[in-house]
């Protein structure tokens, strides 16, 4: 989920750069109506605000996706989508969460609807694929997993997916959609680093708008998970992190992350780049270097 920003003051002009941005073409339908409820607060303003301004093309979308939207208008009514900055907290949010709207839970943007949200997972895949990080003999990492959805989109391309999270309903939920699934398996995780996985291989460790909450508890917790991430790949393995952080300024973002690839080894081939019709994520892609296994090694026989 992405963080609610404050409504007050410049709620219209907030509101209205979203629609203008649609309008422009630069967001879709679903990314304008995402931040129209993080403005407002709630459906029924929404929906007030798309028929004062006439705009029909978003008021179908809204009708399309019927009750998903208004629960997920409920979802962000109730503070679930708030910037939280402790694991603890932000656990119970997505515990919370994935009761009251289980696809918005982990995707605002897919406005309650299973099948927007395969839509854009499927995007994800096929970047993914399109790099050159799946294959049958590659493990894979699923940090902040939610509901399982990119495990099981994942699943036939890869050799196996371990998917972690803070939230045990999520991990339930996740665990009951996938249980169909040999090469899959998930687990709660503490939320601060992946020591549980010392002495595992994994070929891409792969975090879905997982570190925008690690930058939110602390940036030493993100700086802790990349370095995590370079101890736990083998030689040309990769982590994709899709957003890195809900600030709102990507060269910041572009900047932390290649100070952290830079300490640790890797190299960024892409940073912040984006890659999605239907959402507006970020794409940073890290890749372990030859050099990046020698040093790991060096240091662990000191």
């Amino acid at each position: 989920m992405e963080q609610r920003p404050d409504a007050a003051p410049g709620m219209n002009t907030a509101a209205d750069d979203a629609l203008a941005a649609f309008a422009r073409g630069e967001i879709s339908a679903e990314i304008a109506l995402m931040r129209l409820l993080l403005v407002f607060g709630d459906a029924p303003r929404v929906l007030a605000h798309l028929e004062a301004a006439a705009e029909v093309e978003l008021l179908k979308v809204v009708r399309a996706h019927g009750d998903g939207f208004a629960r997920t208008g409920a979802l962000v009514e109730a503070g679930l989508a708030a910037e939280h900055r402790s694991v603890a907290a932000i656990r119970a949010q997505f515990d919370a969460a994935v009761r009251l709207a289980p696809e918005a839970s982990v995707a605002l943007y897919s406005l309650g609807s299973a099948e927007t949200l395969d839509r854009t997972t499927a995007e994800i895949v096929a970047l993914l694929d399109g790099c050159r990080l799946l294959g049958p003999a590659v493990a894979v990492l699923d940090i902040g997993c939610g509901i399982g959805r990119i495990a099981r989109a994942l699943a036939p391309h890869v050799a196996s997916i371990t998917g972690i999270d803070v939230s045990p309903a999520m991990i339930a939920e996740a665990k009951q959609r996938c249980r169909d699934l040999v090469n899959v398996d998930f687990a709660v995780c503490g939320g601060t680093d992946l020591v549980e996985f010392a002495g595992r291989r994994f070929g891409l460790i792969l975090a879905v708008d997982a570190f925008p909450y690690l930058v939110a508890a602390g940036g030493e917790i993100a700086a802790r998970h990349v370095a995590d991430a370079a101890a736990l790949l083998g030689p040309g393995g990769a982590l994709v992190i899709l957003n890195y952080s809900y600030r709102g300024d990507l060269d910041h973002d572009r900047a932390d992350v290649a100070e952290l690839a830079a300490r640790r080894g890797f190299v960024v081939e892409r940073s912040g780049t984006r890659d999605f019709a239907l959402w507006d994520g970020a794409t940073f892609l890290l890749r372990k270097t030859s050099a990046n296994c020698r040093e790991i090694a060096s240091l662990r026989s000191q």
